[in-house]
């Protein structure tokens, strides 16, 4: 029996206890907390005018041996589908938009398979990252394609102060254990960082229901558990010959192997992947108010399975970006150039392989008074398709020193990926990019160690892509408003938020696939000495598995709890439980979702 209106009630119990807020940053934020992601330059959070959020480190080691997508769901306005737990294929839903309206960035490069045109968010391990930044709302004003519901941007590890090594092991639940090892450092003219991690699982059986589960994959499922293993390092060295120039390098690798059901209940179904991604850059301070940046990249996602018959989709992106600052007597200027290419290596014949776009971007951000402003516009030039300009405008006015009234109005696109366009006996290479423009409205409050605030937002999409063989027929219509809240007080921290949307499909009036109309996050912390202990909600409503408003997926609330002892001040115990309950729930109708699991380990990492 469905209850769509049982989260509603949860989450007005939890916004009766913790009021909301819209912009924000993580457990322990500072407003003196610096973002990229919002503006392509370093920019105070509390002076910039989107909706963001930072996940620091510290909240990574929170999440145990868990995924990206896993960390992403529990963070506002965000929500993941997943075949099956622990590295298992995720798609990612910003503010109720598609899963391929997400642009994945690793250290500026953009991370995704061109032929899905989604995201490789799967085989990231946390390991690596050292910060996480999402940018809620359009942004091809700043980043072209892809953007159209938000940027998710990673940082890998940096090397500061003396040499340090640090080491982590731990063990849980489905036979999963991890290892990592790392050195890192930095002197005056050098900064260094290498890390490596191993991560292993026995895996669920991904079948919910075997019943269920075929009539989504086409066959019925191996019975036997589907495990994963990931292997992975990164590294980064800077070098700083002079005050205000730089020389960079990072490099992000990671090889798995995925089991999953498919081709039979007798056939041992599985992919090895591999996402990878590395940039060169050099930053000079040419003047005291001219910063020029040119940065080269590539990423890699490679994906070949056997199932049992051996497919490959080997997509390739390569990135040349000229980025100039600019210090202006009121505010900053950005100007910059990119190019970008796109490759596709694969078993599966596509009358076109590769394709370009070559992109001019300018913004301006500023604060006079109790005003501030950010401007931004964007040119692609795409092989494919041609021109497409983008911009966006947000003005923000301080009321006084707590309270700020914000709102904001950008246009961004999505490329058709490869399979919508070439793919044989689906594609259509007539297809026009997706168009959204998006207004929104906020109201900020930042009072000593609390922040509150709301927004809404309301995106309007047109040329979506969808049908058999694809065509341009739909539009969307995405209405929602974002309250959110956090609190640091003493030992105390909390930050919660409930996000209320109407994803609809405008052309027959269904809700968008996978959807659903109402989320709420909560987490809670204490720490009031060596230990601390804390707690996790996710509660998200009804949704339909398909396009047409059938396979009713149930709400699901999920609870989880962290906890962490210092043995000394290099040595921590850290564990976790997640869904302590032990909720049985789908995000994708026949695929299973872990049960109660605990997850333990030490950590070694001197100050």
């Amino acid at each position: 029996m469905h209850h769509p209106f049982r989260i509603t009630v949860l989450a007005a119990a939890v916004f009766a206890v913790f009021p909301v807020h819209a912009t924000e940053t993580t457990a322990g934020s500072d407003l003196d907390t610096v973002i990229v992601t919002a503006t392509r330059q370093p920019t105070r959070i509390d002076e910039q005018l989107a909706d963001t959020t930072v996940i620091d480190r510290e909240s990574i080691e929170q999440a145990g041996a868990t995924t990206l997508p896993d960390l992403l769901s529990r963070q506002p306005g965000v929500q993941i589908v997943n075949n099956g737990g622990l590295g298992k294929a995720s798609s990612i839903f910003i503010r109720g938009t598609n899963s391929g309206h997400t642009l994945l960035l690793v250290d500026g490069i953009p991370l995704g398979s061109v032929t899905l045109g989604t995201p490789s968010l799967t085989n990231l391990p946390l390991s690596q990252i050292e910060r996480i930044e999402i940018l809620r709302g359009p942004a091809s004003s700043l980043y072209g394609s892809d953007a159209i519901g938000g940027v998710i941007q990673i940082f890998t590890k940096q090397g500061k102060g003396p040499l340090r090594p640090e080491a982590f092991v731990g063990a849980g639940s489905y036979g999963t254990w991890e290892a990592q090892a790392g050195l890192s450092g930095s002197t005056d003219m050098w900064s260094y960082s290498l890390r490596a991690s191993h991560l292993k699982s026995d895996g669920i059986n991904v079948a919910s229901d075997p019943g269920r589960f075929q009539q989504t994959n086409f066959s019925l499922p191996n019975p036997d558990n589907d495990p994963y293993r990931n292997t992975s390092w990164s590294g980064r060295l800077m070098f700083r010959p002079a005050t205000g120039h730089e020389l960079g390098v990072t490099l992000l690798t990671a090889d798995s192997k995925n089991s999953y059901d498919g081709g039979g209940p007798t056939v041992d179904a599985y992919s090895n992947d591999t996402t990878r991604t590395w940039t060169l850059y050099s930053r000079n301070r040419l003047t005291d108010t001219w910063t020029s940046t040119l940065r080269y990249g590539e990423s890699e996602d490679h994906s070949e399975n056997f199932s049992p018959v051996r497919s490959l989709f080997a997509t390739e992106q390569k990135q040349w970006t000229w980025q100039n600052d600019v210090k202006l007597p009121l505010g900053n200027l950005m100007l910059a150039v990119e190019y970008l290419r796109q490759h596709v290596d694969s078993t599966t014949s596509y009358t076109v392989k590769e394709r370009t776009a070559r992109s001019l971007i300018a913004g301006y951000n500023g604060v006079w008074g109790n005003h501030s402003w950010q401007l931004s516009q964007r040119y692609d030039d795409n092989s494919q398709f041609g021109g497409k300009t983008t911009g966006s405008l947000a003005y923000g006015y301080r009321i006084n020193a707590d309270w700020q009234a914000r709102a904001a109005y950008g246009t961004a696109f999505k490329a058709p990926s490869f399979n919508q366009l070439y793919y044989p006996d689906y594609g259509n290479v007539n297809l026009k990019p997706e168009f959204a423009k998006n207004r929104e409205v906020g109201l900020n409050w930042n009072h000593a160690s609390q922040r509150a605030g709301i927004t809404y937002f309301d995106n309007r999409i047109e040329n979506l892509i969808a049908g058999f063989p694809v065509s341009n027929v739909g539009h969307a219509r995405i209405t929602g408003t974002s309250l959110s809240y956090g609190l640091t007080h003493g030992a105390w921290n909390a930050d919660a938020s409930l996000d209320l949307m109407k994803p609809i499909n405008q052309d027959n009036g269904f809700r968008l696939q996978r959807r659903a109309a109402q989320l709420a996050k909560l987490s809670a912390s204490y720490a009031p000495g060596p230990w601390s202990l804390g707690a996790e909600l996710t509660a998200t409503g009804d949704r339909f598995d398909t396009t047409t408003q059938t396979r009713p997926l149930e709400h699901y609330e999920v609870v989880n709890l962290f906890g962490t002892y210092k043995l000394d001040p290099d040595w921590t115990l850290e564990g976790r439980v997640n869904n302590l309950f032990d909720k049985v729930y789908e995000t994708a109708w026949g695929y299973a979702q872990p049960r109660a699991n605990v997850f333990i380990g030490v950590r070694y990492a001197p100050k």
